[in-house]
């Protein structure tokens, strides 16, 4: 089966799967991804793939549609409902829009057309292993809310009927900030993300709300893509009219999230926009105060500082788990929400844990943070 800690995992060579009927086309795409120096595990259909994600770990998959016994809309499907962290690339006609519909809404990342082309093939490889950690990471999510049965059945269905889109939309979304930001940004989103619906659980709040933060709130940082890299990426303090500057990150990120449809992507702009508001009222862009900061802005606003905080960046070395906790308690009521550090610091163990198995925390989010 899968294994629920590989958000903390180092970057490796993804091992790839490929589920292909035809032998000569099988036999071409696994020698290929040999070549490409990534390991192979080969199935002939959508049962003997299922078979063998039980035993093994496999990052992406490339599954042919039409084969005999399994097909992989049904395979893909399954892979989905047994919550294997897998990325599925499906192998099709693109004139087959019926069909590809179909294993989109069963959970297909994204599509090739066949015949495949070895260049695309190679290409669109390397865009899935840039993007990986992502995917995974939204995979895991749920996996994780099936396996501990945090949510009812209805809770899920009604999230789906609400967020129909949110899987292109997400995709479509990543790929803009793609062109913007480096790998290193994803481990900071993605455990920020975690420690958000953490606290949010913590504090009560229903299993809809916690499903739709740990999707939002890896995006608060979207608006950074209108940031100039070299106020970005400076190493050095900021001068007060970078500052501001920076600050307009939250403006351009809300702006951005709040043309969509999706519920999950609504709060995903409201959290850009609220994530720096402070609860004395000296946060920006607004000066919000009190309860006046949605509650999903709050939380991330914690989840986000501490992260922060224990992480390295290119100007600031990675400070003690001790201290982080010792800053947002000693801020608590004074730029923090006094509950959320609260229910932080409950889950003061759990983070520790979770921390330790993470390695290589180094980032370039926050250059505003600690630095003026």
């Amino acid at each position: 089966m899968f294994d629920l800690d590989l958000i903390g995992r180092e970057a490796e060579m993804a091992r790839v799967m490929v589920v292909e009927d035809e032998h000569g086309i099988r036999e071409m795409l696994a020698r290929f991804f040999e070549y490409k120096g990534h390991s192979v595990v080969e199935a002939t259909d959508g049962r003997e793939a299922l078979e063998k994600l039980d035993k093994e770990d496999v990052d992406i998959v490339f599954m042919d549609i039409s084969m005999p016994g399994i097909d992989g809309i049904t395979a893909t499907k399954a892979i989905r409902d047994r919550g294997y962290p897998a990325m599925v690339i499906i192998l099709t006609a693109f004139t087959d829009e019926k069909r590809m519909k179909e294993a989109a809404e069963a959970g297909a990342d994204d599509f090739i057309g066949k015949p495949v082309d070895l260049s695309t093939l190679s290409a669109r490889l390397m865009l899935a292993e840039r993007h990986l950690p992502f995917y995974k990471f939204r995979h895991t999510l749920t996996a994780r809310l099936f396996l501990a049965k945090k949510t009812s059945s209805e809770a899920l269905k009604k999230l789906a009927s609400e967020n129909r889109q949110l899987t292109m939309e997400l995709i479509e979304t990543l790929y803009n900030v793609s062109e913007y930001r480096d790998d290193e940004t994803h481990e900071h989103t993605m455990r920020v993300g975690w420690l958000s619906g953490r606290i949010a659980e913590k504090l009560g709040q229903g299993a809809g709300v916690v499903t739709k933060l740990q999707f939002a709130a890896p995006l608060h940082d979207l608006g950074k893509i209108g940031i100039p890299d070299r106020i970005l990426l400076k190493p050095d303090k900021l001068s007060e009219e970078e500052y501001e500057l920076m600050k307009t990150h939250t403006i351009i990120g809300h702006s951005i999230l709040s043309r969509s449809t999706s519920s999950i992507l609504k709060c995903a702009a409201e959290i850009a926009l609220t994530h720096h508001e402070r609860w004395d009222g000296t946060g920006y862009p607004n000066g919000f105060q009190g309860e006046e900061i949605p509650l999903v802005g709050a939380i991330v606003a914690v989840a986000d500082s501490f992260d922060a905080i224990v992480s390295e960046r290119p100007y600031k070395k990675a400070r003690p788990l001790d201290e982080a906790f010792d800053e947002l308690k000693q801020l608590a009521g004074s730029w923090y929400r006094p509950d959320i550090v609260g229910a932080l610091l409950e889950l003061e163990d759990e983070v520790r844990s979770f921390y330790g198995s993470v390695k290589g925390h180094v980032q370039r989010d926050h250059p505003e943070e600690f630095r003026i």
